[in-house]
């Protein structure tokens, strides 16, 4: 029926940070690019195409029924596990800066913990739904998912994607509490990660010199505290209203990849706090309208995983203005939808695809009710097993 419409919302402030995204990435990466590769516009020709491919991805699913994602939760999980597992071998994965976290793709290269994050979230809410709130007992209902994500992230962690595992475990983590886990076991999970975040981080030399340089950046400043000395200067400099478009000064060999990690200091530096806030505000609406669509989901399988949805992104462009602003040691992550990086760039998408779908099949399910209520009058009650069924699924 012509009467089903996506968030009205949403795919406006979807595309005012893709915009935003676009403008900000040949920005800072203009100089850059011209030095490593004789051509200003090499990073972000490549960003325009991701965002097309993109758009297509998030177009597309749109308009495919969410509850499909549902039956192909495990193949999609099972199927990341496989690409990570490749990413690891060597000769196949593509190594970076130390770090082999991508597969080649002719001219491209992707990331597939940046899809291992969809099938994480896609599985936990199809756990949940399968449990229905009832995750009392800590062996049989909190630690099975906990076993099948901690094994995607070991891969993810071993690719030294210590940023990506953690927002990953975050977000399972507020799936777990939002569909009813006990705080006692959440509490328990947490501690017993704490030993190994903290052998991920003390016992990586490059890793131990970030957490040394967040807590005193001054120390080191032509070396390790580099990049976060930078980073505040950039803030700093742009005042209320920037340098101007174009103007910074930080981004010409100063701070270290302006156009991906720390993209959010170009925008201060160049828009000034003014634009840092309508960053700050685009990404509150867009956690609000994600939040508002799980409440209005017609199914526990769509609320638990619109609200999934929304926390993976939401969750990282917190991290990543955190690192910038010097509240997080560095993680490497990018700033959804405004860093430069395609795979980001396509999950990100294709996460907003499935919200809008599933906003779609709430506002089917209220212009069918109000269609029959008037057609039958105001005497329609749901039934024994309608309710049953509402009660069901998220315990919000």
């Amino acid at each position: 029926m012509g009467q089903a419409q996506s968030d009205k919302t949403l795919i406006p402030v979807t595309l005012i940070l893709l915009v935003i995204g676009v403008v900000m990435i040949y920005s800072a990466s203009a100089v850059l690019a011209g030095r490593q590769y004789g051509n200003s516009l090499f990073f972000i020709q490549r960003q325009i195409l991701w965002a097309l491919i993109g758009l297509t991805a998030m177009v597309m699913m749109s308009r495919v029924p969410y509850a499909i994602w549902q039956g192909a939760a495990l193949p999609l999980v099972l199927g990341a596990v496989v690409l990570l597992v490749l990413v690891l071998i060597p000769g196949i994965g593509v190594e970076v800066n130390g770090s082999r976290r991508w597969l080649r793709l002719g001219s491209f290269t992707l990331q597939p913990s940046e899809l291992a994050r969809l099938a994480a979230v896609i599985y936990m809410a199809r756990y949940l739904v399968k449990k229905q709130n009832r995750l009392d007992d800590f062996f049989r209902d909190f630690l099975p998912p906990m076993i099948v994500i901690g094994a995607v992230l070991a891969l993810i962690m071993g690719e030294s994607d210590l940023g990506t595992a953690a927002v990953m475990g975050m977000v399972a983590g507020l799936m777990l509490f939002i569909g009813g886990a006990r705080w006692r076991h959440l509490w328990v999970m947490g501690l017993l990660a704490l030993p190994v975040l903290y052998a991920m981080i003390m016992k990586i030399g490059y890793r131990r010199q970030r957490m040394m340089a967040f807590l005193d950046p001054w120390r080191d400043p032509t070396d390790t505290g580099f990049q976060m000395i930078q980073s505040f200067l950039a803030l700093g400099g742009g005042g209320p209203v920037g340098m101007g478009l174009g103007e910074g000064r930080q981004k010409l060999f100063f701070l270290p990849y302006p156009h991906t990690d720390f993209i959010f200091a170009v925008i201060g530096e160049e828009l000034g706090l003014l634009g840092t806030l309508a960053v700050l505000i685009l990404f509150a609406v867009l956690a609000w309208r994600g939040v508002a669509i799980s409440l209005r989901a017609p199914d526990p399988f769509g609320r638990h995983l619109a609200f999934g949805l929304t926390m993976m992104i939401i969750v990282q462009a917190l991290i990543n203005m955190a690192v910038v602003t010097g509240l997080l040691p560095t993680k490497g992550l990018t700033l959804p939808f405004l860093s430069y990086g395609g795979s980001s760039l396509l999950a990100n998408l294709i996460a907003i695809g499935i919200l809008l779908n599933i906003s779609r099949a709430a506002s089917a399910g209220r212009w069918s009710l109000s269609h029959e209520a008037g057609r039958s009058g105001p005497m329609i009650r749901p039934t024994s097993k309608q309710r049953k069924t509402r009660s069901e699924g998220c315990a919000w």
